[in-house]
Protein backbone atom coordinates (compact mmCIF):
# COMPACT_ATOMS: atom_id res chain seq x y z
CA UNK A 1 0.00 0.00 0.00
CA UNK A 2 1.29 3.44 -0.56
CA UNK A 3 1.60 6.25 1.95
CA UNK A 4 1.17 10.08 0.79
CA UNK A 5 4.02 12.12 2.17
CA UNK A 6 4.22 15.70 2.51
CA UNK A 7 6.36 18.03 4.18
CA UNK A 8 5.36 17.34 7.35
CA UNK A 9 5.38 13.56 6.90
CA UNK A 10 8.41 11.79 7.73
CA UNK A 11 7.90 7.46 6.91
CA UNK A 12 10.37 5.45 9.05
CA UNK A 13 9.00 1.90 8.31
CA UNK A 14 11.14 -1.38 10.06
CA UNK A 15 11.64 -1.28 13.41
CA UNK A 16 9.70 -0.85 16.11
CA UNK A 17 5.96 -1.64 14.87
CA UNK A 18 7.00 -3.91 11.73
CA UNK A 19 5.31 -6.71 10.33
CA UNK A 20 1.69 -6.21 9.70
CA UNK A 21 1.28 -2.92 10.85
CA UNK A 22 3.56 -0.32 9.71
CA UNK A 23 4.25 2.98 11.82
CA UNK A 24 4.94 6.10 9.76
CA UNK A 25 6.34 9.41 11.93
CA UNK A 26 5.04 13.07 11.53
CA UNK A 27 6.32 16.35 12.60
CA UNK A 28 4.11 17.03 15.30
CA UNK A 29 2.68 20.50 14.22
CA UNK A 30 0.43 23.33 17.11
CA UNK A 31 -2.83 24.37 15.32
CA UNK A 32 -5.56 27.54 17.01
CA UNK A 33 -8.43 25.86 14.69
CA UNK A 34 -11.76 27.71 14.89
CA UNK A 35 -15.11 25.82 14.37
CA UNK A 36 -16.29 25.71 10.85
CA UNK A 37 -19.68 24.21 11.45
CA UNK A 38 -21.67 21.44 13.88
CA UNK A 39 -23.56 18.38 13.17
CA UNK A 40 -25.92 16.66 15.32
CA UNK A 41 -24.99 12.23 14.49
CA UNK A 42 -27.10 11.15 17.67
CA UNK A 43 -28.38 12.74 20.67
CA UNK A 44 -25.03 12.03 22.77
CA UNK A 45 -22.93 12.74 19.59
CA UNK A 46 -21.66 15.91 17.73
CA UNK A 47 -19.47 15.93 14.58
CA UNK A 48 -17.28 19.51 14.38
CA UNK A 49 -16.03 20.76 11.64
CA UNK A 50 -12.53 22.88 11.99
CA UNK A 51 -10.36 25.25 9.69
CA UNK A 52 -8.55 28.42 9.74
CA UNK A 53 -4.81 29.62 8.39
CA UNK A 54 -3.29 27.80 10.82
CA UNK A 55 -4.82 24.23 9.39
CA UNK A 56 -2.26 23.67 6.73
CA UNK A 57 -3.16 21.79 3.41
CA UNK A 58 -0.95 18.57 4.21
CA UNK A 59 -2.27 17.92 7.72
CA UNK A 60 -0.84 14.34 8.19
CA UNK A 61 -3.73 11.83 6.61
CA UNK A 62 -2.46 8.51 5.49
CA UNK A 63 -4.80 5.85 4.56
CA UNK A 64 -5.73 2.93 6.79
CA UNK A 65 -4.40 4.89 9.82
CA UNK A 66 -7.53 4.79 11.37
CA UNK A 67 -7.04 5.64 14.72
CA UNK A 68 -4.68 7.89 14.68
CA UNK A 69 -4.95 10.50 17.16
CA UNK A 70 -4.53 14.52 17.83
CA UNK A 71 -4.47 16.10 21.39
CA UNK A 72 -6.97 18.91 21.36
CA UNK A 73 -6.72 21.24 23.99
CA UNK A 74 -10.08 23.52 24.60
CA UNK A 75 -10.17 27.58 25.94
CA UNK A 76 -10.14 27.76 29.32
CA UNK A 77 -14.10 27.90 30.35
CA UNK A 78 -13.89 31.04 32.33
CA UNK A 79 -11.36 33.00 30.23
CA UNK A 80 -12.51 31.97 26.91
CA UNK A 81 -8.53 31.84 26.43
CA UNK A 82 -6.62 29.42 24.47
CA UNK A 83 -3.51 28.20 25.67
CA UNK A 84 -1.74 25.70 24.02
CA UNK A 85 0.92 23.93 26.08
CA UNK A 86 4.75 24.22 25.49
CA UNK A 87 6.30 21.48 23.13
CA UNK A 88 6.77 18.55 25.42
CA UNK A 89 4.69 19.09 28.18
CA UNK A 90 0.61 17.99 28.90
CA UNK A 91 -1.53 18.97 30.70
CA UNK A 92 -3.97 16.38 31.93
CA UNK A 93 -6.67 18.65 33.15
CA UNK A 94 -7.22 20.30 29.43
CA UNK A 95 -5.52 17.87 26.69
CA UNK A 96 -7.49 15.02 25.47
CA UNK A 97 -6.70 12.70 22.32
CA UNK A 98 -9.55 12.32 19.96
CA UNK A 99 -9.37 10.54 16.28
CA UNK A 100 -9.52 12.70 13.13
CA UNK A 101 -12.48 11.32 11.35
CA UNK A 102 -11.97 12.99 8.07
CA UNK A 103 -9.47 15.56 6.56
CA UNK A 104 -10.72 17.34 3.12
CA UNK A 105 -7.42 18.78 1.51
CA UNK A 106 -9.62 20.73 -0.90
CA UNK A 107 -11.32 22.32 1.54
CA UNK A 108 -8.47 22.16 4.14
CA UNK A 109 -11.23 21.18 7.10
CA UNK A 110 -10.31 19.01 9.83
CA UNK A 111 -13.44 16.96 11.14
CA UNK A 112 -13.56 15.49 14.67
CA UNK A 113 -16.60 13.76 16.29
CA UNK A 114 -17.19 13.96 20.23
CA UNK A 115 -19.15 12.16 22.76
CA UNK A 116 -20.96 14.45 24.90
CA UNK A 117 -21.03 14.54 28.67
CA UNK A 118 -20.33 16.77 31.12
CA UNK A 119 -17.38 14.93 33.43
CA UNK A 120 -14.29 15.82 31.03
CA UNK A 121 -13.15 19.41 29.33
CA UNK A 122 -13.52 18.01 25.66
CA UNK A 123 -17.49 16.31 25.94
CA UNK A 124 -18.82 19.81 27.94
CA UNK A 125 -16.67 22.09 25.19
CA UNK A 126 -18.37 20.20 22.06
CA UNK A 127 -21.53 20.33 23.65
CA UNK A 128 -21.75 24.15 23.31
CA UNK A 129 -19.20 23.85 20.30
CA UNK A 130 -20.27 26.87 17.59
CA UNK A 131 -19.16 28.38 14.72
CA UNK A 132 -16.31 30.69 15.39
CA UNK A 133 -14.85 28.83 18.52
CA UNK A 134 -11.87 28.18 19.03
CA UNK A 135 -9.75 24.65 19.49
CA UNK A 136 -5.96 23.95 20.14
CA UNK A 137 -4.96 20.87 17.82
CA UNK A 138 -1.47 19.36 18.17
CA UNK A 139 -0.09 16.21 15.98
CA UNK A 140 -0.42 13.82 15.17
CA UNK A 141 3.00 12.19 15.84
CA UNK A 142 3.03 8.88 14.89
CA UNK A 143 0.34 6.99 12.24
CA UNK A 144 -0.05 3.36 13.04
CA UNK A 145 -1.27 1.91 9.56
CA UNK A 146 -3.20 -1.23 9.51
CA UNK A 147 -3.23 -3.81 6.94
CA UNK A 148 -5.45 -3.97 3.79
CA UNK A 149 -4.68 -7.74 2.81
CA UNK A 150 -6.16 -9.63 5.44
CA UNK A 151 -8.63 -12.54 5.54
CA UNK A 152 -11.31 -10.47 7.19
CA UNK A 153 -11.71 -7.78 9.79
CA UNK A 154 -13.66 -8.00 12.99
CA UNK A 155 -14.09 -4.36 14.42
CA UNK A 156 -15.54 -3.50 17.98
CA UNK A 157 -16.13 0.05 18.84
CA UNK A 158 -18.31 1.81 21.70
CA UNK A 159 -18.61 5.40 21.18
CA UNK A 160 -15.57 6.81 21.39
CA UNK A 161 -14.14 4.16 19.18
CA UNK A 162 -16.64 4.51 16.39
CA UNK A 163 -14.77 7.74 13.96
CA UNK A 164 -12.03 4.66 14.14
CA UNK A 165 -14.13 1.84 13.07
CA UNK A 166 -15.81 4.40 10.34
CA UNK A 167 -12.63 4.99 9.10
CA UNK A 168 -11.71 1.52 8.67
CA UNK A 169 -15.02 1.08 6.83
CA UNK A 170 -14.31 3.66 4.31
CA UNK A 171 -11.17 2.94 3.71
CA UNK A 172 -10.66 -1.30 3.27
CA UNK A 173 -10.57 -2.16 0.23
CA UNK A 174 -14.36 -3.04 -1.26
CA UNK A 175 -13.56 -6.44 -1.66
CA UNK A 176 -12.58 -6.86 2.38
CA UNK A 177 -15.22 -9.04 4.18
CA UNK A 178 -15.76 -6.38 7.75
CA UNK A 179 -17.68 -7.93 10.43
CA UNK A 180 -18.33 -4.90 13.55
CA UNK A 181 -19.47 -5.06 16.66
CA UNK A 182 -20.69 -2.05 18.03
CA UNK A 183 -20.65 -1.61 21.89
CA UNK A 184 -23.43 1.74 22.25
CA UNK A 185 -26.79 2.45 22.69
CA UNK A 186 -28.70 4.83 21.07
CA UNK A 187 -30.42 5.05 17.49
CA UNK A 188 -28.82 3.80 14.51
CA UNK A 189 -27.48 5.62 12.00
CA UNK A 190 -25.37 4.54 8.99
CA UNK A 191 -21.82 4.10 9.39
CA UNK A 192 -18.95 4.19 7.28
CA UNK A 193 -20.94 5.53 4.67
CA UNK A 194 -22.54 2.64 4.49
CA UNK A 195 -20.53 0.60 3.07
CA UNK A 196 -21.61 -3.06 3.27
CA UNK A 197 -20.70 -5.02 5.96
CA UNK A 198 -22.12 -7.46 8.82
CA UNK A 199 -23.33 -4.89 11.76
CA UNK A 200 -24.41 -6.21 14.84
CA UNK A 201 -25.52 -3.34 17.77
CA UNK A 202 -24.77 -5.02 20.92
CA UNK A 203 -25.28 -1.94 23.33
CA UNK A 204 -23.54 -1.06 26.33
CA UNK A 205 -23.43 -4.50 27.45
CA UNK A 206 -21.41 -6.24 30.62
CA UNK A 207 -17.59 -7.60 29.39
CA UNK A 208 -19.58 -11.32 29.97
CA UNK A 209 -22.18 -10.58 27.37
CA UNK A 210 -19.34 -8.94 24.79
CA UNK A 211 -17.47 -12.00 25.37
CA UNK A 212 -19.84 -14.57 24.31
CA UNK A 213 -20.97 -12.25 21.50
CA UNK A 214 -17.53 -12.63 19.64
CA UNK A 215 -16.86 -16.35 20.61
CA UNK A 216 -19.61 -16.96 17.88
CA UNK A 217 -17.80 -14.70 15.15
CA UNK A 218 -15.70 -16.53 12.83
CA UNK A 219 -12.03 -15.90 13.23
CA UNK A 220 -9.08 -17.66 11.24
CA UNK A 221 -5.15 -17.45 11.36
CA UNK A 222 -5.52 -14.50 8.47
CA UNK A 223 -8.22 -12.79 10.57
CA UNK A 224 -7.23 -8.69 12.08
CA UNK A 225 -9.35 -7.98 15.00
CA UNK A 226 -9.29 -4.18 15.85
CA UNK A 227 -11.19 -2.64 18.94
CA UNK A 228 -11.50 0.15 21.33
CA UNK A 229 -13.84 1.03 24.32
CA UNK A 230 -13.58 1.09 27.84
CA UNK A 231 -10.28 -0.27 29.21
CA UNK A 232 -11.79 -3.47 31.36
CA UNK A 233 -13.56 -4.83 28.01
CA UNK A 234 -10.67 -3.82 26.10
CA UNK A 235 -8.60 -6.09 28.45
CA UNK A 236 -10.65 -9.15 28.51
CA UNK A 237 -10.67 -9.10 24.06
CA UNK A 238 -7.68 -8.88 23.77
CA UNK A 239 -6.88 -11.82 26.39
CA UNK A 240 -9.81 -13.74 24.95
CA UNK A 241 -8.54 -13.44 21.25
CA UNK A 242 -4.89 -13.65 22.29
CA UNK A 243 -5.01 -16.93 24.26
CA UNK A 244 -8.64 -18.25 23.73
CA UNK A 245 -8.66 -17.59 20.14
CA UNK A 246 -4.91 -17.87 19.47
CA UNK A 247 -4.26 -15.13 16.99
CA UNK A 248 -0.94 -13.51 17.47
CA UNK A 249 -0.06 -10.47 18.88
CA UNK A 250 0.17 -8.18 15.41
CA UNK A 251 -3.21 -9.33 14.53
CA UNK A 252 -4.95 -8.41 17.57
CA UNK A 253 -5.22 -4.20 18.34
CA UNK A 254 -7.63 -3.93 20.98
CA UNK A 255 -6.94 -0.64 23.07
CA UNK A 256 -8.54 0.43 25.98
CA UNK A 257 -9.63 4.22 25.08
CA UNK A 258 -11.60 5.09 28.71
CA UNK A 259 -11.77 3.87 32.21
CA UNK A 260 -15.46 3.67 34.07
CA UNK A 261 -14.89 5.88 37.38
CA UNK A 262 -11.94 7.41 35.60
CA UNK A 263 -12.11 10.85 33.29
CA UNK A 264 -9.26 11.23 30.88
CA UNK A 265 -7.25 8.28 32.87
CA UNK A 266 -5.96 6.81 29.38
CA UNK A 267 -4.84 8.38 26.26
CA UNK A 268 -7.94 8.02 24.55
CA UNK A 269 -11.09 9.94 23.83
CA UNK A 270 -12.62 11.61 26.84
Amino acid sequence: MTQPTGRGTAAREGGRGAGLVRRVSHQERRRRLEVLRVEELSPTMRRVVLGGPELEADFPWVPLAAADHVRIVVPDPETGELALPAPGRRDASAIRDYTPRRFDADAVELTLDFVLHAHGPAGRWATTAAPGDALGVIGPRVSQVFPADCDDYLLIADETGLPAAERFLEELPPEAVVRVLVLAEGPERVLGGGRPADLRRLGAAPVETVIDAVRGVPIGPGSFVWGAGEAAVMRALRTHFRHERGLPAERVAVRGYWREGAAGALSGED
